[in-house]
């Protein structure tokens, strides 16, 4: 939920960075340079500050084939986001930000005897224009002081984090938290206007109005799901982050495939745990071609990045390897209704593969995993 503290509390822990030099004789009593590195920072802190922001609303369609094929000689089709009851009553509830806002876009002073109703005017006759390239809102803010800024944006990364926490497979406690989030950052949004003003007053306007209108998915996870979804919310600037940190994935994801290469364990390693993955079988899998395998391993670390460099940073990817080796050889056994792993004569080895890992770097069980590593050498 939103955090309810005022936007004008200290921010607590501010560490300064950095030392500052000086080409100043030395003074009897002259400030410590962390003592001046602090004075610097409380200066910036005051200083005003601009957050840059966009967000882009994108249309959700399903093409037919024949769109598809002939989509360069047919026009564009064009979709509008309309007014909405709610939307509107959420937006014209706070009177002090109306007054904020409004009056440059309405063309009229808030003190006016017709200022409430052309506000209202205007927001029930909303009506925005998203073609194929989406529609992309200015959504930045000039913050009076950055200190502000800094305690927005680490209300607003509580508010993100506590949604990213929940379980994306169960859509009903997703829906339920998105729900949540929607509300925390409206609330958190309608506190603003005290601090500061936006880069483009109508463009974020229409960005809150976005932010409760019903027809827009908020994450992507519902566009599949509610049937009455139109358009979905982008956050440009998170898109471009997730890209940038995709990036990094891949290309880490190469440097390690290149080491497996180098490494006839290491590579044997991370290649039974992509056969686990896929649900291939490990021994057949071992014995394809060493093309195969690597075109095979190359494949996965291109596609699913994270995963593949998860694996290969895995401490434990050997012991991982062998214990999957001799179940697959039948000198280990995993129950087929549970993880659970004993010996082929029924001795309980671990509930699951991290236990049965704690098992084998047991130095009381020394003598009995080298019994198991022969077992292997022979067959």
């Amino acid at each position: 939920m939103a955090d309810t503290n005022s936007p004008n509390k200290p921010i607590l822990g501010f560490t300064p960075g950095g030392v500052v030099k000086s080409n100043e004789p030395k003074m009897d009593n002259p400030a410590t340079p962390i003592a001046q590195v602090k004075q610097d920072k409380d200066e910036d802190l005051e200083k005003s500050y601009i957050d840059n922001r966009s967000v882009t609303i994108a249309r959700v369609q399903d093409y037919s084939l024949y769109r598809r094929v002939n989509s360069k000689s047919l026009l564009d089709q064009v979709t509008y986001i309309g007014s909405s009851v709610s939307s509107s009553r959420i937006l014209a509830g706070n009177k002090d930000e109306v007054n904020a806002y409004f009056p440059n876009i309405v063309g009229v002073a808030s003190n006016n005897e017709n200022f409430f109703t052309r506000v209202k005017q205007y927001l029930n006759n909303i009506m925005i224009k998203v073609d194929k390239n989406g529609k992309t809102f200015n959504t930045s803010f000039r913050y009076n002081h950055k200190k502000d800024y800094l305690e927005f944006k680490r209300r607003e990364d509580e508010i993100n984090a506590e949604y990213d926490a929940t379980p994306r497979n169960n859509i009903i406690a997703l829906r339920q938290a998105l729900e949540i989030k929607i509300n925390s950052l409206n609330a958190l949004e309608s506190e603003k206007w005290e601090y500061g003003n936006p880069i483009n007053v109508e463009d974020y306007l229409m960005y809150r109005h976005c932010l409760v209108y019903k027809d827009i998915a908020k994450d992507v996870a519902f566009i599949n799901v509610d049937s009455n979804v139109r358009f979905y919310f982008r956050d440009d600037a998170k898109e471009a982050a997730n890209a940038e940190k995709k990036r990094r994935e891949i290309n880490k994801a190469k440097a390690n495939y290149v080491t497996c290469l180098s490494d006839d364990s290491l590579f044997e390693a991370v290649y039974i745990q992509y056969a686990l993955h896929y649900n291939l079988p490990v021994m057949p899998s071992l014995a394809e071609s060493k093309l195969t395998k690597e075109e095979n391993l190359d494949k996965f670390s291109t596609n699913e990045p994270a995963l593949f460099n998860k694996i290969f940073s895995d401490g434990d990817k050997q012991i991982k390897a062998l214990i999957e080796k001799l179940i697959a050889r039948g000198e280990l056994v995993r129950m087929s209704h549970n993880q659970n792993i004993t010996t082929a004569t029924g001795e309980f080895i671990g509930a699951n593969i991290s236990e049965a890992v704690i098992w084998f770097k047991n130095p009381d069980n020394t003598s009995a995993v080298n019994a198991f590593k022969a077992k292997l050498k022979l067959n």
